[in-house]
């Protein structure tokens, strides 16, 4: 049964906020409108600690969200919730000022000549505008670089801290008291404003604790370069198909870090990576790696583990989404555990490890079948069906989204006996909107 930690953890956090607000009353006149208003800034403050605290990719991230990978999809929605959730705090604040009649004008107090109050209010107009700019920016984000895509997000932060100012100053409630509300507010905002802090500021310098040197580049197909590299002081523990950050040690103005499946086993005294040049990102990589280089990694991540699924499988791997099951095949597979492994490549020069894979297979556990897409078409689901018959199975992907999507439409169609479709979210940019939409409005397959 897959784990529901980060699902139950995120409502649970929402419900307290609920049940400690309906505790404590307002210390000034408000209407029911602007009360509302306030348990819903104090829900999208709550989001925004969850937000940020995924950013810091820790342990705890990994296992409550079952992999950094389905992690950040979490971080995507919640970033929607939160967007949603500051305009309907603008919204009803808004009408709750025209149900309260000002009878009584007091002096509002102020700090350097400018009222206490008009300074809360600043704060959240400049909160809303940049959240919203920034968000429809990270709604377009697929169109930008990844440092680019990276430097967006810091800037989140910003908006964030305007939140925090306008909800201590512009607050109906007691912000410093001793009931269950604040305390638990000054709580989540603490843990937003740690999260943000060390993923801005502190992540990229402590994070990379490990260093390794490159020893060998090879060139595995037509734009794929394969980096071996050996420790240089502690080594990094994975697990056969985890991925981690790297980047090249006094090279980060060219290659910032990146995430990359770890395409070797563990036990070897060495650790590699296998890069296709899909993009500007990944093309500085290997343009400005050299032997001799030390990269910094930080992880692992991920939870793509053949050992978690049924005794019987399907892997299906797509161009450069072979990695993962590389790491697999370098490591024994138990006798009990039966394996077809599909590897669909465009041509012969784009079969990364076609020849490696050749001599890896294993006839009593486990069969390999090597598709060159430009002779033998595209791998069909009756090549699947084929293989496992009746028999109940499991189904572990890594390759393209497209690819994905046919499989998965195509096992539903033929009502094989699949138990589970196992894949890595591994989609770090965008906001997981126009995935949104298309549930809600898919599109019809052309004739």
């Amino acid at each position: 049964m897959r784990n529901r930690t980060a699902i139950v953890l995120i409502l649970l956090s929402g419900l307290v906020t609920w049940l400690t607000w309906s505790t404590v009353q307002p210390v000034r006149l408000q209407s029911v409108y602007q009360q509302v208003s306030h348990l819903l800034a104090a829900l999208g403050l709550v989001t925004f600690a969850w937000i940020f605290f995924i950013a810091t990719r820790n342990r705890w991230v990994d296992s409550w969200f079952q992999g950094l990978d389905r992690a950040y999809v979490y971080h995507k929605y919640l970033s929607i919730a939160a967007l949603a959730l500051v305009w309907l705090h603008k919204l009803t604040i808004d009408l709750g000022k025209i149900r309260v009649a000002r009878t009584v004008k007091a002096e509002a107090p102020r700090l350097f000549g400018i009222k206490i109050g008009d300074i809360g209010e600043g704060a959240a107009e400049y909160s809303l505008l940049l959240f919203s700019g920034l968000a429809v920016l990270a709604i377009v984000a697929v169109k930008l670089d990844y440092q680019r895509w990276k430097w967006l997000h810091k800037l989140m932060l910003v908006p964030f801290l305007f939140g925090v100012v306008h909800y201590y100053i512009s607050s109906r409630y007691l912000v410093f008291a001793l009931n269950p509300f604040s305390l638990w507010m000054n709580f989540i905002i603490a843990v937003g404003l740690l999260s943000a802090v060390y993923s801005v500021f502190l992540y990229e310098r402590t994070a990379f604790r490990y260093r390794y040197r490159v020893t060998q580049l090879r060139e595995v197909a037509a734009g794929t370069l394969e980096i071996t590299a050996t420790p240089v002081g502690a080594e990094l523990r994975y697990q056969p198909g985890q991925f981690a950050f790297l980047k090249i040690a006094g090279k980060e103005a060219v290659f910032p870090s990146h995430p990359f499946t770890i395409s070797s086993a563990p036990g070897f005294g060495q650790i590699q990576f296998t890069v296709k040049a899909l993009g500007d990102h990944t093309a500085a990589l290997q343009n400005n790696i050299r032997p001799g280089d030390v990269i910094a990694v930080s992880g692992p991540h991920g939870r793509f583990d053949y050992r978690a699924g049924a005794r019987r499988q399907v892997w299906a791997a797509g161009g450069i989404g072979i990695t993962p099951f590389r790491s697999f095949l370098q490591s024994p597979i138990p006798p009990d555990y039966q394996v077809d492994l599909f590897y669909a490549y465009a041509n012969a020069a784009d079969g990364a490890y076609a020849d490696e894979l050749k001599m890896l297979e294993r006839s009593e556990n486990l069969r390999i079948h090597l598709i060159d897409s430009s002779t033998a078409g595209f791998l069909k689901i009756e090549d699947i069906t084929r293989c496992v018959g009746d028999v109940p199975f499991d189904l572990f992907f890594c390759g393209p989204a497209p690819m994905r999507k046919y499989l998965q439409a195509g096992l539903v169609r033929t009502q094989c006996a699949l138990g589970t479709f196992h894949y890595e979210k591994f989609q770090f940019k965008g906001t997981g909107v126009f995935s949104l939409l298309q549930r809600f409005f898919p599109r019809r397959a052309s004739a």
